[in-house]
C-alpha cells in the first residue's frame, strides 16, 4: 500500500504515550492499546488467502481480526444442573418473609472456548421481589463437571424478580480474556450504565473498557471546532472480541455539551493490545490487480486454443 492509502486512515486518535507513525497517518497508544478509527458505516469481514481473518473500514484500510468463534456442548445448553454459582440464595433476606424457599440462586452457562473456560450468568434473589446477577467464569474439569466458579461483573438490580438486567458477556477468547457488560459499580436507583468489561486471566483483573475508551482523543489538534470535545464516547457496551485481544467497538465524538455530549456519528474502533501489529494489512494496488488479471486471461486464452489445435 502507498502513502496515499495509509494517509486515508483520517482520525487521529490518543491513548497516551508513545507515537507510532504509519507513513502519513498517524495512530496514538497507550501501555493497553493503540486505538484505530475504521470510519462510518458498515465493516467487511474478510479472509487473506492463508484463512485469517480480517476487518475492512470505510476509510479502506484492512487489519488482522479473527473473531472468537465460541460453542456450548449441548448437555450444557439450556440448563442450570451442575453449573456452579458464586452466590448463595439469599434465605436471609426480608423479602423471604421467613421462608428460605423464596430464595434462589442458580446459573447457567453461555459460552465455552476450545480450552473448555466457560461463561455465563449467576442470578440469585427473592420470587417476585429481588434479582441480581453476576458473569462468571469456570473452567471444564477432565471428568466433565465444571470447577468452581469465579465472578467477573455485576448487573443491576431489580425489584420483580426478572432475572439478570443489564448483563451480558460477548465472548471468551482462546487465550482466556472474556469480553462482555454490566453495570456500573454502586448502581442501586435509577437509569443503570451499562459498562464495557475485559477479564483478563494473566493478570486476574476486569479492566473498565467504558472509562478506558471514553479518555481516548479522536484528535490531538488544539483548532477544535468550536464546542467540540476531543475525546470519544463509547456508544454501546457491546463489542467483538478476537483470539489475539483485539476488540472491535462503535464510539462517537464528544461535542463538550452537558445534556448532548456527542455528535452522534457513529464510527468503528479497533483496539489493538501491545505486542501485536496494528499495521493494516498490504493490499494489491488496483494497477498490479489488472495486471494479473490480464495475464491470468491471456494464460486461459492460450491453453484453450492449444487444446482446440490438439483436437
Amino acid at each position: 500500500m502507498n502513502a496515499q492509502g495509509f494517509a486515508r486512515l483520517s482520525r487521529l486518535i490518543v491513548l497516551a504515550t508513545a507515537w507510532i507513525m504509519l507513513d502519513n497517518a498517524t495512530v496514538l497508544a497507550d501501555p493497553l492499546y493503540t486505538a484505530i478509527d475504521l470510519g462510518t458505516g458498515s465493516l467487511t469481514y474478510g479472509a487473506t488467502p492463508n484463512g485469517m481473518g480480517t476487518v475492512t473500514g470505510s476509510n479502506g484500510l484492512t487489519y488482522a481480526f479473527n473473531p472468537v468463534q465460541n460453542y456450548l456442548p449441548s448437555q450444557w445448553s439450556g440448563t442450570t444442573n451442575g453449573v456452579p454459582t458464586v452466590e448463595a440464595a439469599p434465605t436471609w433476606d426480608q423479602w423471604t418473609y421467613g421462608n428460605p424457599n423464596y430464595a434462589y440462586s442458580y446459573s447457567h452457562m453461555y459460552a465455552m472456548n476450545s480450552q473448555g473456560l466457560g461463561v455465563g450468568i449467576n442470578i440469585y434473589g427473592v420470587d417476585g421481589h429481588l434479582s441480581n446477577s453476576e458473569a462468571i467464569i469456570s473452567q471444564l474439569q477432565p471428568n466433565g463437571t465444571w470447577g468452581p466458579a469465579g465472578a467477573l461483573w455485576s448487573g443491576s438490580t431489580t425489584f420483580d424478580g426478572s432475572g439478570a438486567a443489564n448483563l451480558g458477556i460477548s465472548g471468551v477468547a482462546a487465550n482466556g480474556q472474556v469480553l462482555g457488560y454490566g453495570a456500573q459499580p454502586g448502581y442501586f436507583e435509577g437509569t443503570p450504565i451499562n459498562t464495557m468489561y475485559l477479564y483478563d486471566p494473566k493478570t486476574q483483573s476486569v479492566t473498565n473498557l467504558t472509562n478506558l475508551i471514553d479518555a481516548i482523543k479522536w484528535t490531538n489538534s488544539t483548532a477544535l471546532p468550536l464546542g467540540m470535545d476531543p475525546n470519544w464516547f463509547l456508544q454501546s457496551p457491546v463489542g467483538q472480541l478476537d483470539n489475539q485481544g483485539r476488540i472491535l467497538v462503535q464510539a462517537t465524538r464528544g461535542v463538550g455539551q452537558e445534556f448532548e455530549p456527542f455528535d452522534g456519528v457513529t464510527q468503528n474502533l479497533l483496539l489493538v493490545p501491545q505486542g501485536v501489529s496494528a499495521a493494516p494489512l498490504a493490499t494489491p494496488e488496483p494497477a498490479t490487480c489488472a495486471i494479473f488479471a490480464t495475464l491470468i486471461g491471456g494464460w486461459m486464452a492460450q491453453r484453450w486454443a492449444r487444446s482446440r489445435g490438439r483436437s
